[in-house]
């Protein structure tokens, strides 16, 4: 495909008229005491407006041989004038006006807001000489017609980036002022990206505290701990880095990650919509936005976020590698796959008031399920009864103190997913993603690997190390088989049977639950026989006709796994020590390992073919 690329600018220069010409023109038809905010309101107003003005001045200037009649204040630009009063405040529209045009229009006593067809016709009567002034008449004569205006270019400020605070923030500085770290000939000039535009050679500047020697940047700080050189994230910095030459605004950072959310989108997918979207619209001698680049962008903006909804700050060693910085960001704010901020969670969806007893009883079958159901319970009775005789007695209910005390639900869930493997012996993918969420979709803590019924005990004992912090239910596709586990190993009387049930999410229980006596009455998210009466609620439809309903939502793990199954597109192109970074170095060992007796055996087989060949 060949993409042809005009040399012509599409915008107009801003219009070149002196400030005394400008300053005459405000003086003499607006208000002596107007804000220069309402000024630059209006005029902006005006040069942003092109194709109104166009359209205006062309109809201003008739052509007599078609017909037309010329008219000083179109619709066009009474239009425009409504669009102008109605971002204006009131003492605002005031100020367009010169007292004696107010006292003519309304009295000093009346206070209401200057409006009507009168007014409209004066201000657009000023917005009309003011587009005469700027020159954005294209239609002056009837037998002339000049191109069209375009769109006005913006006028941009000077931008520097520097650091964002205006002392030394260290206790012992006491407020020390912050000096210019160097020479403007030595500072260097960057491309910065403010939202949706690039901007070159923005001067970068950085500042130094004379008393402890620490270097403050835009976006971090620097300084010496021990004899080794660390560097301080800071939370609310303005600008990111995202590579040598080039930083970014937190529009542009949280853009990629809400890009990256919304859209599954790749580091390389972003940037190539980036670079078509935006970057190619503008006249700039700055280089395309790399996957790199973006990849950075999400790495630096997520640091933030995390940090700053944890309550702490990110200090790592100084001049890391990226892929060594999202380690370390793991291992000081990851708290190993525990998110804090969401374990005290509640919400209407993921808590109800503790119920003693059931509402309603209309099932005597302990197997029957809220929703579709089948008759199947009844079948393999035998079983079931020597399953009985087996099976450990357990509690339905958790304990409570007290009614009306909160029930808490949690949802456990597994999906498989990361890099793609090309091997016979093995399964193509062999990373488990373990997420915990509250039914409202609050993903509480995640984990990879974690399986077994073994490693998901170990796993929520240690998301919920205290009987405080445990959920009354943890809704589990296996859940029957992980009470076996703890029945057997001990942890079922030493940690969880005062405080929790395990059940199976409605979706997977249909499929295991007539065979087995202790999922059947243990596990069963739903039970209709009022044995569990917290799991069960009545509500009532338009008709005032009593229907039951899950208490909770056991899917939420599933739903948001279906989301993130989006991502895996993007994660088959990964390595497995990029998708797990915790493994790196594990993984790295191993292959040292891998390498050095692969060496050896050439040197074998190369010195028995050696042999061979002398012989």
């Amino acid at each position: 495909m060949c993409i042809w690329v005009s040399a012509s600018s599409s915008y107009d220069a801003f219009p070149d008229i002196s400030f005394k010409e400008f300053s005459a023109f405000v003086n003499a038809r607006f208000s002596s005491h107007i804000p220069l905010s309402t000024v630059l309101v209006v005029l902006f107003t005006v040069t942003s407006n092109t194709d109104l003005l166009n359209l205006h001045s062309r109809q201003k200037n008739g052509q007599s041989n078609l017909g037309e009649h010329s008219i000083a204040l179109t619709g066009w630009i009474k239009a425009l004038v409504r669009a102008l009063t109605e971002k204006l405040k009131n003492d605002e529209i005031n100020f367009l006006f010169k007292s004696i045009e107010r006292k003519s229009i309304k009295p000093e006593d009346d206070e209401e807001r200057l409006e009507g067809p009168i007014v409209d016709a004066k201000i657009a009567e000023k917005l009309n000489a003011l587009t005469e002034l700027l020159n954005l008449n294209p239609c002056k004569q009837e037998s002339s017609y000049n191109k069209p205006l375009k769109q006005i270019s913006d006028i941009e400020p000077a931008y520097v980036v520097c650091p964002a605070i205006m002392h030394c923030t260290t206790q012992a500085c006491r407020k020390r002022s912050i000096t210019l770290d160097s020479r403007d000939r030595d500072a260097p000039r960057v491309t910065l990206i403010k939202g949706s535009k690039m901007h070159a050679n923005v001067h970068l500047l950085k500042g130094t505290c004379k008393g402890c020697k620490t270097i403050y940047y835009a976006d971090r700080e620097s300084f010496d701990e021990d004899g080794e050189k660390m560097r301080f994230y800071l939370n609310t910095a303005k600008y990111l880095k995202l590579g040598q030459n080039i930083w970014a605004d937190r529009t542009f950072s949280s853009s990629v990650v809400n890009g990256t959310y919304s859209f599954h989108a790749s580091s390389s997918a972003y940037a190539e919509f980036w670079n078509d979207s935006f970057w190619s619209t503008q006249n700039t001698s700055c280089r395309k936005l790399s996957r790199r680049q973006v990849a950075a962008a999400y790495v630096q903006e997520t640091i933030r976020r995390v940090a700053q909804s944890s309550g702490s700050q990110l200090i790592i060693p100084d001049n890391l590698p990226i892929d060594q910085v999202t380690k370390q960001a793991f291992e000081n704010l990851g708290e190993n796959g525990v998110i804090r901020s969401a374990q005290n969670h509640f919400c209407s969806e993921c808590t109800h008031p503790y119920k003693a007893a059931a509402d309603q009883i209309i099932r005597e079958d302990p197997a029957a399920l809220l929703g579709p159901d089948t008759e199947m319970a009844v079948e393999n009775n035998q079983n079931n009864e020597q399953n009985a005789q087996t099976a450990p007695i357990i509690d339905r209910e958790p304990l409570r103190a007290e009614e009306g005390s909160p029930v808490k639900m949690v949802v456990l869930d597994e999906i498989v997913m990361g890099p793609t493997v090309d091997n016979f012996f093995t399964a193509a993918r062999f990373y488990c993603v373990e997420t915990i969420c509250a039914p409202c979709g609050v993903v509480i803590a995640w984990k990879t690997k974690a399986e077994s019924p073994t490693n998901i005990l170990n796993f929520l004992e240690r998301v919920f190390p205290t009987a405080e912090l445990r959920p009354n239910y943890i809704c589990i596709d296996k859940a029957c088989a992980v009470l076996r586990t703890a029945w057997a190993n001990g942890s079922w009387d030493r940690i969880w049977k005062h405080t929790t049930r395990f059940i199976v999410d409605s979706y997977h229980y249909i499929n295991h639950r007539t065979t087995d006596y202790l999922c059947r009455t243990m596990c069963n998210p739903a039970p209709l026989n009022g044995s569990a009466p917290n799991l069960v609620v009545v509500e009532y439809d338009n008709d005032n006709n009593p229907h039951y309903k899950r208490a909770f939502n056991t899917q939420a793990c599933e739903q948001l796994n279906a989301w993130i199954g989006g991502f895996q597109s993007v994660l088959n192109k990964m390595t497995p020590t990029n998708f797990d970074c915790n493994k790196r170095e594990e993984v790295q060992q191993k292959h040292k390992i891998v390498k050095m007796t692969m060496t050896m055996k050439v040197l074998k087989l190369t010195v028995m073919m050696l042999m061979i060949t002398l012989m």
